[in-house]
């Protein structure tokens, strides 16, 4: 599996306009092919931090995401312009219930 994870931070008069595009980007993502798990959270001691983890059943299946011309758009449209940034990449070997189910 391949994993991506990090934060966006992005202007606070833009925040209402990146949360809606994020609701947007997050429920077309999850439709894609070998999406795994895929999410977004606004940081509670940092707003307008957007901490993101996208996870792929593997980095083909995270490259045909990234090519989708919706990622283009909110790519473009909305990471364009943000202040700050980080993020990882993971390969991740293997998967399995913590709870036991």
């Amino acid at each position: 599996m391949h994993a991506i994870t990090g934060y966006l931070d992005f202007r606070p008069e833009e925040r209402d306009e990146t949360v809606a595009a994020i609701e947007a980007v997050t429920a077309r993502s999850r439709k894609d092919a070998g999406c795994v798990d895929y999410w977004w959270s606004e940081d509670l001691e940092q707003p307008c931090r957007f901490r993101f983890f996208e996870c792929w059943e593997t980095k083909d299946d995270f490259d045909a995401h990234q090519a989708q011309p919706y990622e283009h758009v909110f790519m473009t449209d909305h990471v364009s312009r943000i202040v700050g940034a980080d993020a990882h990449v993971f390969s991740i070997v293997d998967r399995r219930s913590a709870v036991g189910g």
